[in-house]
């Protein structure tokens, strides 16, 4: 398993310190198992499960070590302020930024351009195949 690498601290703007570390697939699966979203609320319950997500991979506050067991009360008693800026630092430090999403963008269609079947031959995504119009045919 990789070295878990914790950045911090970060100085909110009510003075408190944290430091986080990057999550990991575990870590949103158990959040996802926490906190199941119903099909009546999938945008409050992704909202809230990305919050509680940023909450658990909080590793201390104030020199206090968390243990990534009360991620689901951990911003309770936060100011709303200091809950905002450490959202923006998580998202511009893990987030899809502009850039990753253009590269995921660039390699997607790549990949879809240049895919191979699983008999072992090659085949174009016929969106982007070139044009047989016109063509003479060929059958037997």
């Amino acid at each position: 398993m990789p070295e878990t690498v914790v950045y911090g601290p970060l100085e909110l703007p009510s003075g408190k310190k944290i430091k986080f570390r990057r999550p990991n697939g575990l870590d949103r699966f158990n959040v996802s198992q926490a906190a199941s979203i119903g099909h009546d609320e999938i945008v409050t319950g992704t909202m809230r499960q990305q919050d509680y997500l940023r909450a658990k991979v909080i590793t201390e506050v104030d020199g206090k070590a968390m243990d990534g067991t009360g991620y689901k009360t951990l911003f309770n008693t936060w100011d709303d302020l200091d809950i905002q800026y450490y959202q923006a630092v998580y998202t511009e430090m893990f987030g899809m930024s502009d850039q990753r999403q253009a590269d995921a963008k660039e390699k997607a269609a790549f990949l879809l351009n240049n895919s191979t079947s699983t008999d072992g031959s090659s085949s174009q995504n016929p969106a982007t195949a070139p044009s047989t119009a016109g063509s003479p045919s060929t059958t037997s």
